[in-house]
């Protein structure tokens, strides 16, 4: 919980007044909600209870995050919940901001830097999911556990699946290790993973992964950096390939969805972007469609996805949180990739929808899009909601 500081020193005389006044008020009303504080998140949230912070009717410049109706659809939401700070500091307040309505839709929420499992399992969130329907699933084999002080990333993905009540786990498809990992990240266990769930009788491949950071995270001309991501997106493509071309046969693939953290940004409108170089790098942009992909096939577009958005948006004002950990520019680099029908056999896509989201505070007085105070904003998340093409298998 938060510490309060004290409003104003008419507060504090207040309180000493009452002390010795019969019937002086000992509680001070929640002030009003006005344009300077929801320009000022900082010190709204100083100036008020936690409760209050996070209560949407009261705090007016909070806005929840996208809502989808995804019958006949699925959806995939992923985001890189850094070090596990959103699951250990109040849970529920601030993946309700951060996440939004996402969760209303969400067949698969994919999670990356879950250093530590235990954050998860025992401090509340696989709780709380779970009592919103969610099962949690990790790579079969691998535990990430913070054993020893200071360690919580070695020797761990970090990957973490969730997926929603009406969505069943069919197959998990293992964990490929990446054999090139540089930089920051030699002592990280680097890999992709995936599985298969079902819903409304189509099958859907589902993979997960973070690519390097290493030195150099923007795909911006470090060699080792660089040649890292490349082959770490090489080595993904080849495995899941692998585990398409090995299950096919025995569960049709409505659709394949790759997500993950790749630290190459993928651009809405930017045809050439860092993501897409790294597609091309790797010799996979046949495989995959990627979000310019999206607009030139005409995609719906939710509400946070704005002319120009970047995963890695550098927002209007500096990150100033708890939470926080990032000044300029904000934000990783989740994305979700659709895998082609040309490529990997599956269904075409009557209809997609594409966005990204993330803590929303726009004030009252400009519109203009703010950080909260009591969120972690140096990341963004994405999400694809896809619809398929053709019939279920065995359907008339």
């Amino acid at each position: 919980m938060k510490a309060h500081k004290p409003r104003h020193s008419l507060h504090v005389l207040s309180v000493l007044l009452g002390l010795v006044l019969p019937g002086a008020a000992l509680a001070e009303s929640t002030p009003s909600f006005d344009n300077r504080y929801s320009n000022r998140p900082a010190e709204w949230f100083d100036a008020v209870s936690e409760m209050d912070y996070f209560n949407t009717s009261l705090t007016r410049s909070w806005q929840l995050n996208e809502a989808c109706n995804d019958a006949g659809a699925f959806t995939v939401a992923s985001y890189n919940i850094f070090h596990n700070v959103p699951f250990v500091t109040d849970f529920g307040d601030e993946m309700e901001q951060s996440l939004g309505k996402v969760f209303k839709c969400a067949d698969i929420l994919l999670f990356q830097e879950a250093w530590d499992y235990d954050d998860i399992i025992l401090d509340g969130p696989k709780a709380d999911l779970a009592a919103r329907g969610y099962g949690m699933v990790t790579p079969s084999g691998y535990y990430c556990d913070d054993s020893l002080d200071g360690a919580i990333e070695n020797d761990c993905s970090g990957l973490v699946m969730f997926y929603k009540s009406g969505t069943s786990l069919v197959k998990e498809l293992g964990f490929k290790a990446f054999t090139n990992v540089t930089g920051f990240d030699v002592h990280k266990e680097k890999g992709v993973w995936g599985a298969i769930f079902a819903k409304e009788g189509r099958y859907y491949y589902v993979f997960n992964t973070h690519l390097t950071y290493g030195e150099n995270s923007h795909l911006d001309g470090h060699a080792a950096s660089d040649g890292s991501r490349i082959s770490n997106m090489q080595e993904s493509l080849a495995f899941i390939q692998g585990a398409v071309a090995a299950n096919k046969a025995s569960y049709p693939p409505a659709h394949v969805l790759f997500g993950g953290d790749f630290n190459a940004d993928f651009d809405s409108t930017v045809a050439n972007s860092k993501g897409y170089q790294l597609l091309m790098q790797a010799s996979a942009s046949g495989a995959f469609l990627e979000p310019y992909a999206y607009r030139g096939a005409g995609a719906v577009l939710g509400g946070f996805e704005t002319a120009g958005f970047q995963s890695n948006w550098p927002g209007t004002s500096v990150d100033t949180g708890p939470n926080g950990m990032s000044t300029g520019q904000k934000g990783d680099f989740d994305t979700v990739l659709l895998g082609k029908p040309t490529w990997f056999g599956t269904c075409p896509a009557a209809s997609i929808s594409y966005s990204g989201w993330a803590p929303a505070w726009k004030t009252l007085d400009t519109q203009q899009r703010k950080w909260p105070f009591y969120t972690h904003s140096d990341h963004y998340g994405r999400w694809l909601k896809v619809k398929p093409g053709c019939q279920a298998p065995g359907a008339p």
